[in-house]
């Protein structure tokens, strides 16, 4: 897919340049990736103008939305004074389509992502980019998120990933300022291998490791914990205990019943994939044993929701790649006689 390259709005914006006791000089992007999101964009710009440290460049890749998201973000590019590079791609292909279309038009060696819905904390981006710069063996700086609900009814406001404050193993980074609170996690490739924890508008990343990855998963889902898992070949992760940004969700971004059933056979498959190399990476045996497990109870988890849909929906499902890659259609159906009689049930009562 070929985007169409705009011109940034404005004039050239200045490299951004942070010393820190003789450390290398470091620049950054932050990527915006948005469909549809015409009324909320502007919060999400509004919050990178905001930050205590501006990144060298903005690029907003609109996945090919029918709103006027274009000129809301040329309206504020001129009126911040804040040069954007808008790039519209020529069909929807998704979340992880557009990230590699910004990721691949970025020219700084670090990059933030920012959904066009959240808003990062003023401080997030100084705050992300100091363990990056002291530490070049480091690939990944991340944070917690806060989950904000629209105005109305719903949720109070929680945090993303609580697990990162509470069963995750890091120690204090060696080096670290007094009082930075950088940590590192300990195994990167056990800590993630089957959890996902980083918000992605609360990390920072090097851009060159993300090539080295090839790029972000083209997944409707299950990117984002794919791609950083991929990551933890390339080098260490620190994380820091505090929100760098508001996750807000909306109507239309929530997980409903009616998506269980194409999410577990998206998590089948991406697990299948790292066991027969298809996925790259390099798992230790142990991980390898933990993936085993895991994708036994995937299988599950699989055959449950897609005999929520009836038997026909259930059969078909048998039948699929992912399915044949674990059992015949016949060793699925002894192995978990529940489910087929759960397919029936829901079939007579439709």
């Amino acid at each position: 897919m070929g985007p169409n390259r705009r011109a940034p709005y404005g004039p050239e914006i200045a490299p951004v340049i942070i010393i820190m006791e003789h450390r290398p000089i470091m620049r950054f992007t932050v990527i915006i990736v948005t469909y549809n999101r015409s009324g909320l964009i502007e919060r999400a710009l509004d919050s990178i103008a905001a930050q205590t440290l501006a990144p060298a460049e903005i690029i907003v890749v609109d996945d090919a939305s029918t709103d006027d998201t274009a000129d809301v973000v040329a309206r504020w590019s001129t009126r911040n004074a804040a040069p954007v590079t808008f790039i519209a791609a020529e069909r929807n292909g998704g979340e992880g389509v557009v990230r590699n279309i910004g990721m691949k038009a970025a020219s700084t060696p670090l990059i933030a992502f920012l959904d066009s819905d959240d808003e990062f904390r003023p401080d997030a981006m100084e705050r992300l980019i100091a363990p990056l710069i002291a530490d070049p063996s480091l690939v990944v700086s991340f944070a917690d998120a806060f989950v904000m609900p629209e105005p109305g009814p719903g949720l109070p406001p929680r945090l993303v990933e609580s697990r990162l404050a509470r069963d995750v193993e890091t120690s204090p980074m060696e080096g670290a300022p007094d009082g930075s609170g950088w940590h590192r996690l300990n195994d990167p490739q056990s800590t993630l291998l089957l959890v996902s924890m980083i918000p992605s508008c609360s990390a920072m990343f090097r851009r060159d490791a993300a090539e080295a990855v090839g790029w972000f998963p083209e997944y409707r889902r299950a990117g984002d914990w794919l791609f950083w898992l991929k990551l933890t070949d390339r080098g260490g992760f620190s994380c820091q205990f505090f929100d760098a940004a508001n996750v807000y969700r909306q109507g239309d971004n929530l997980t409903s019943a009616g998506t269980d059933a194409l999410w577990a056979q998206q998590m089948l498959h991406v697990y299948l994939g790292l066991r027969d190399g298809s996925i790259p990476l390099a798992l230790t045996p142990a991980n390898r044993s933990r993936l085993d497990s895991a994708i036994d109870e995937k299988v599950g988890h699989y055959r449950y929701w897609f005999s929520r849909k009836g038997w026909r929906a259930y059969w078909q499902a048998l039948g699929q790649e992912e399915a044949r890659a674990t059992g015949s259609r016949l060793a699925h159906l002894l192995r978990d006689p529940k489910s087929a009689a759960r397919a029936l049930y829901s079939s007579l009562r439709s």
